[in-house]
């Protein structure tokens, strides 16, 4: 996999920023200078969220409080967050607090390869082992630890051994009927496992991408499970990333995020999955982007979505979420850092296949 950047966030983000910027015209103000102050700003209010994201950090490596504290998802998430503001085990600012992240995600993995800490808040372990096993392979790289391939191969043929015959995976470690959230989360960690240069069967992969397509409705958003059910923004985002990272292009993709963009911005669901459905909306758009070179879209989804989190961040430098204010706070994180471009995952690009193009 490629080795991740070690570039600060603030000057990634102001970087990123001043290369869009008009020619400026000595003693003026101008769009450009007021997008790097825009930058700065938005760079600050990260850095202040890593800061209280790693203070908040449990002794023993693990991100989360009330029902979620150990939770090996909410520190997969945490971990995510620091590795794509340029920290990994090994180098940058927060390498300490990654370190001991990964640390316990290995504590979490069990003999049969499931990666579970304290999941009972979230239905079960698999929504944890899809995310931890993205943050253990996004470290694979860097990672000197030589228990993590193995603890990864394990992972992977867990995710193998408990996928549905319908292509779908549920909350617990089981081939039961699955939903869309659980599902996308692990046709990402997939993409991940094999960017890691873990062995993962393709069919698996084409399953699982076969599954989320027939969870599409009419409207072009995605319901949460193969019965009838209404399209939802946080799921319909969680879809689209996942399909995009297997290479997924045409009818499906521009469906589902001509349905999103129908969606009112930062106000996409009130059944508390705001914050990670923000996540979500930005790992799949920065794929949009990435894969159409449409860069207009994503600048005024980014443009209207930073106000509101930087409204909200709470004066410690946190954000609320209705699960505990560590995975709001990696969430809100990870939308802000999205164009530096540091998590491999996120700045990956599917490799388009004609099948799926339709």
């Amino acid at each position: 996999m490629n080795e991740i950047q070690r570039v600060p966030l603030l000057a990634s983000l102001v970087v990123t920023v001043l290369l869009l910027a008009p020619t400026v015209v000595a003693g003026e103000p101008t769009a450009g200078h007021e997008r790097a102050v825009a930058a700065e700003q938005i760079a600050a209010a990260g850095d202040r969220g890593l800061s209280w994201l790693v203070a908040a950090q449990q002794e023993d490596g693990s991100w989360g409080s009330g029902g979620f504290r150990g939770s090996a998802a909410v520190t997969a998430q945490g971990l995510l967050a620091l590795l794509g503001s340029g920290s990994t085990p090994t180098a940058g600012p927060h390498a300490v607090a990654a370190g001991r992240a990964v640390d316990f995600l290995l504590a979490c993995c069990r003999a049969d390869g499931l990666i579970a800490g304290n999941e009972a808040a979230a239905h079960g372990p698999m929504y944890g082992h899809a995310f931890a096993t993205l943050a253990l392979a996004e470290c694979l790289g860097e990672e000197s630890a030589s228990g993590l391939r193995p603890k990864l191969v394990a992972a992977a043929r867990l995710i193998a051994d408990s996928q549905a015959a319908g292509g779908g995976w549920r909350y617990q470690p089981l081939p039961q009927e699955g939903d869309v959230s659980v599902t996308a989360a692990m046709l990402v960690a997939i993409r991940a496992l094999a960017t890691a240069d873990v062995d993962v069967d393709q069919e698996m992969a084409e399953r699982a991408v076969g599954f989320l397509r027939q969870l599409q409705n009419k409207d072009g958003g995605f319901r949460y499970l193969a019965a009838p059910g209404p399209s939802a923004a946080p799921r319909t985002a969680a879809a689209l990333f996942a399909l995009q990272l297997a290479g997924v292009r045409g009818g499906v993709i521009d469906r589902g995020f001509a349905w999103l963009d129908r969606q009112p911005v930062g106000q996409e669901t009130d059944d508390g999955y705001r914050m990670y459905g923000l996540a979500y909306a930005a790992a799949a758009r920065w794929q949009r982007r990435l894969a159409t070179g449409d860069t207009a879209t994503w600048d005024g989804w980014f443009a209207r979505v930073v106000p509101l989190l930087l409204a909200e961040q709470q004066s410690d430098g946190s954000w609320a979420d209705p699960s505990c204010r560590e995975y709001g706070t990696a969430a809100a994180v990870s939308v802000l850092q999205t164009p530096a471009g540091l998590l491999p995952i996120v700045a990956a690009e599917g490799e388009a296949d004609g099948e799926h193009g339709q």
